[in-house]
C-alpha cells in the first residue's frame, strides 16, 4: 500500500507530531509513505528526516499559482497513491481539483480527508471524497452540522501515543523531589499548550484557589516566545496579585515532557474547544490526573473512565473540583494509575496504527 498524507501549513505543532508517529508506524506494518508540506518549511526537513519521501508545494507561488497546481498533478499522476489522505481544511479544494484533474476518468485509489481541529465553516469539495476521519466525537459532530450529507462517510479515529514506562511509584507521594519544576513545592498543577488557549481564566482561579492553597503554583507549559499572547496573561495576573503563584515554563523539549508531568499535581485546562488533546493522553501515561471542562474532543478519553473530572459550569465549579482533588490524595493517586492503565489499553502508537490501517483496507474495498 502506498500513502500520501498531505500538510501544507507553515509550523510544526501537534497535528505534524501525530502524522510522524503515524507515518513511523504504518511503515512498520509494510505501508510506504509519502509527504506533501510546505516548501522552505521545518516540515520539509523534520519529515525527511525520519526517511520519508517528501514532496514539496512552492511556498512563494501558494495553492492557486499556476506551476504549483500543475506539478501536483503531474506528481499525483506519477505516484498513483492508494490512499490520498488531506489533513488540513485549506489544502481540501486544491488538492481536490489537481487529482480529479489527474485523473479525470477514475481514480487508482482512494481520497480522503482528515479533521484535526473543529470547524464551523462550509467544506466546499467535501463531497467530492471517498471518506472522512475524524479524531473526536466533537470534531464529527461540529463538522456534520454544517455536512450532514457526508454522515454515511464520516467516522472517528484516535490518536495514540508512544507509551512512557509506568509511573514510579514515588510519582504518589505530594513530597517527591521535582524533576523539571525544581525546588517547588506542592501543589502544582499545569496547562500545557499553545497560548491562545483560554488560559487567562485559569490566572482568574488563582484568588479563589489561594484560600485553600496559598503557595500553589499555576505552571503554564509551552513556547512564550508570541508576546502579544503572554502578555495580557502577566498583566492580569498582576491586577489580581497572583504573579507569585505563576511560572511560565517556555518551550520544554519533546524528551522532558514526562518528566513535566511527573512534577505535576493535577494538569488542567480551561481550554473549551480542542480537537482532542494529545497532551491528555501524556499526562494520563504519566499518572498525572486531568481536570477539564466538559467540552471538547478530550471528552471521549474521559467518558465512562475514572481518570479525571470534566467540570459542567462555570469558573466556580472548576475551582472547587480542583481544590477537592488537590485535597484528596488517595482519590488523586487512584485517579493516576487507573489514567495509565488506561492509556496502556487503548491508546498507544501500535493500537492507532493498526486501527488506521485497517481503514484504509476496508476503504479500499469499498
Amino acid at each position: 500500500m502506498k500513502i500520501l498524507l498531505i500538510n501544507n501549513g507553515k509550523g510544526w505543532s501537534g497535528g505534524q507530531e501525530h502524522l510522524k508517529d503515524l507515518a513511523i508506524e504504518l511503515r512498520h506494518n509494510g505501508v510506504e509513505v509519502h509527504f506533501l508540506v510546505r516548501q522552505n518549511t521545518v516540515n520539509e526537513t523534520k519529515f525527511a528526516k525520519f526517511g520519508f519521501t517528501v514532496h514539496l508545494m512552492p511556498y512563494k507561488y501558494g495553492w492557486n499559482a499556476a506551476s504549483a497546481f500543475f506539478n501536483l498533478v503531474a506528481m499525483l499522476r506519477r505516484e498513483r497513491f492508494d490512499i490520498v489522505s488531506i489533513n488540513r481544511e485549506h489544502d481540501l479544494a486544491p488538492t481536490v481539483a489537481a487529482y480529479r484533474c489527474a485523473f479525470p476518468f477514475g481514480s487508482p485509489g482512494r481520497l480522503m480527508m482528515s479533521y484535526h481541529l473543529p470547524t464551523d465553516h462550509y467544506q466546499l469539495f467535501l463531497g467530492a471524497v471517498d471518506a472522512v476521519v475524524c479524531i473526536s466525537e466533537h470534531v464529527k459532530t461540529k463538522l456534520l452540522r454544517i455536512m450532514p450529507a457526508m454522515a454515511s462517510r464520516t467516522g472517528i479515529l484516535y490518536y495514540g501515543i508512544t507509551l512512557p514506562p509506568p509511573p514510579e511509584p514515588s510519582k504518589f507521594s505530594i513530597d517527591r523531589p521535582r524533576r523539571y519544576l525544581k525546588d517547588v513545592a506542592f501543589p502544582i498543577i499545569g496547562m500545557v499548550g499553545e497560548f491562545w488557549k483560554n488560559q487567562i481564566e485559569l490566572i482568574e482561579m488563582l484568588p479563589q484557589l489561594k484560600q485553600d492553597f496559598p503557595k500553589i503554583t499555576v505552571a503554564f507549559i509551552g513556547n512564550n516566545a508570541a508576546r502579544h499572547l503572554v502578555e495580557p496573561l502577566e498583566v492580569r495576573a498582576r491586577e489580581l496579585g497572583v504573579e507569585a503563584n505563576i511560572l511560565f515554563t517556555g518551550l520544554v523539549p519533546r524528551q522532558q515532557i514526562q518528566d513535566i508531568f511527573y512534577d505535576l499535581d493535577l494538569s488542567v485546562t480551561t481550554h473549551r474547544n480542542e480537537g482532542f488533546g494529545i497532551v491528555h493522553l501524556e499526562s494520563l501515561a504519566a499518572g498525572t490526573p486531568v481536570v477539564a471542562y466538559n467540552e471538547g474532543g478530550f471528552v471521549d478519553i474521559f467518558k465512562g473512565e475514572d481518570v479525571g473530572v470534566l467540570v459542567d459550569g462555570g469558573t466556580a465549579n472548576f475551582v472547587a473540583a480542583t481544590a477537592a482533588l488537590l485535597k484528596d490524595d488517595k482519590r488523586r493517586f487512584a485517579m493516576g494509575v487507573k489514567g495509565n492503565e488506561l492509556v496502556q489499553r487503548r491508546y498507544s502508537i501500535q493500537s492507532m496504527g493498526r486501527t488506521y490501517l485497517d481503514f484504509y483496507l476496508k476503504l479500499l474495498e469499498k
